[in-house]
């Protein structure tokens, strides 16, 4: 997969977070906010890969 495929699909999972994260808010379950970092971990994780790859 090429650089630019990594980084979409980083840039992906950093919107669903932050979605995920905004949703979590409004909904009133504060306490279950911290699961909206896990798709940021991975976009993290990914843009790195990315980074590595040729």
């Amino acid at each position: 997969m090429t650089k630019k495929l990594y980084h979409q699909i980083a840039v992906a999972l950093a919107i669903v977070s932050i979605v995920l994260a905004v949703g979590i808010l409004i909904w009133g379950e504060k306490g279950t906010a911290f699961i909206a970092i896990i798709p940021a971990l991975i976009a993290d994780l990914i843009e790195r890969k990315g980074k590595k790859a040729k």
